[in-house]
Formats: C-alpha cells, sequence, structure tokens
C-alpha cells in the first residue's frame, strides 16, 4: 500500500471562496451560480462556460448542480480545451453524488485521456497521454478501500498532482488523506504519471460514451499541484459549503 499524501486537518479560508484561496483556477463550476440545464458558467474568470445544445443530452438542475443519466447520453461542451503538459501538476476537487457504479468520466477529450471514476465503489481513473516525445498512453489506477465510492451518499472527492519529474498524487476524500493502491499500465514508477493531457468534454469520454450517472454538485479544476495549504483552503471550503 502506498500512503499518497497526508492528512490535513486545520482550518482557514472557509468563509473565502476558492479564487480567495488559491491561484491557477482553470475552471469552476460552482454550486447553484450559474447553472441551467443548457448551460453551467465557469466561476473563475475564464469564460469555459459548459454548453450542451442537445436537449436530449442535458442533465436536470439539482443540489445546486446538474443530475446527469448515463442512459440519456447527458454531457457538454466545454467553450475551450483545458492542457496540461508532460511534468504538469493539476489538481481536480469534486462534490458529487453516484446514482450508480457505472464507469463514468468528468472530463475528457478523448479515449486516451480521462479523468474517470471506475464502474466499482473503489477506482478512479488518470489516463494520459502527451509524453516526453510524442504520444504514449499511460493509465493510473487509484485503488482505495471498498466503498470509498459508493453511490447514494454525497462527498468530496480531491485528486492533487505535484509538479516535476516524479508527479506522484495525492487523495483526499471528504478532507481526509486517503492510501491507495497505485497501478501503473507503462514502466512508468508505481504511483507516478509524468504525461499531460487535454480535455473539453465534461461529463463523459469524449461525448460518446462512460456518461456520468449522478450528481455533480460542484467542480474545480487548477492547471497546477496545489500546496499543502492550498489543499486544506480548498477542503476546508467546499466541506463547509456542502455540509460534509
Amino acid at each position: 500500500m502506498l500512503g499518497l499524501g497526508t492528512d490535513i486537518t486545520s482550518s482557514s479560508y472557509v468563509s473565502l471562496d476558492l479564487k480567495d484561496a488559491t491561484t491557477d483556477l482553470e475552471l469552476w463550476f460552482k454550486n447553484g451560480v450559474g447553472v441551467t440545464s443548457a448551460k453551467w458558467d465557469d466561476s473563475s474568470g475564464n469564460a469555459n462556460h459548459a454548453s450542451q445544445a442537445t436537449e436530449s443530452n442535458q442533465a436536470t438542475v439539482s443540489g445546486g448542480g446538474l443530475d446527469f443519466e448515463s442512459g440519456q447520453s447527458d454531457h457538454y461542451d466545454l467553450a475551450s480545451s483545458i492542457s496540461i503538459g508532460y511534468r504538469g501538476g493539476f489538481c481536480m476537487a469534486i462534490v458529487v453524488t453516484r446514482e450508480s457504479t457505472n464507469a463514468h468520466a468528468v472530463f475528457s477529450d478523448s479515449s486516451t485521456e480521462m479523468l474517470q471514476f471506475q464502474g466499482n465503489t473503489t477506482t478512479f481513473r488518470i489516463k494520459t497521454n502527451t509524453g516526453s516525445s510524442g504520444s504514449q498512453d499511460i493509465v493510473t489506477d487509484a485503488v482505495f478501500p471498498a466503498g470509498t465510492f459508493a453511490s447514494g451518499s454525497k462527498f468530496l472527492f480531491l485528486i492533487n498532482r505535484s509538479i516535476g519529474t516524479s508527479n506522484v498524487f495525492s487523495f483526499f476524500k471528504n478532507g481526509n488523506a486517503l492510501t491507495a493502491d497505485v497501478d501503473t499500465s507503462t514502466n512508468e514508477a508505481t504511483g507516478e504519471n509524468p504525461n499531460g493531457f487535454d480535455f473539453d468534454t465534461f461529463g463523459s469520454k469524449e461525448g460518446t460514451a462512460n456518461f456520468f450517472d449522478g450528481i455533480i454538485h460542484e467542480v474545480a479544476f487548477w492547471s497546477k499541484g496545489l500546496s499543502t495549504q492550498e489543499i486544506t483552503d480548498v477542503n476546508d471550503y467546499l466541506k463547509s459549503v456542502h455540509g460534509l
């Protein structure tokens, strides 16, 4: 077992928002702000809104966010693609209520680039393909204790990747550090995944498969790995907002 990250429990920025507590916030679909079935406004200031013009593929507003139905192919296109380069850090924080244990993507660009809950209650997949010398797919599966991503309950999940040659991940649920078995499908060292990726689709894999099934209450993405204090501040803010 690998303990990726340390437990972070101090509290500070609960009265502030994510733009106050951090820098390099690339995307923020804020709970209860600018959300309709056709569009969720980006509150980061980058105007990277998520939109869906086809009514049959629109999710339903629920819980301050969007309730996706996988059987209806609900998904959204981002106004512009977000890119993380080779050896680049990033962070994603998401508050969700899963309604099934199907495999469903949060963000993607293609079948080789995605951030996705797997079809169980234990695994989150990070798939990248932008390497130092062209395309090289790396799949990182972070496997947690049974029931970590169980359906029916709202939870906050934060994934952070440090910048540099190792790009080691840290994971948190409801503000508490998670210990994971981490497996990669290439010869990258266990727990490391230095490759980059792009994404332009929200709520499915490339708009054609692995459609999200559940409520995404809030999600934020940073184009850097957050510091220990920033992770604390993000977790505290989202726990406070969502009563977690």
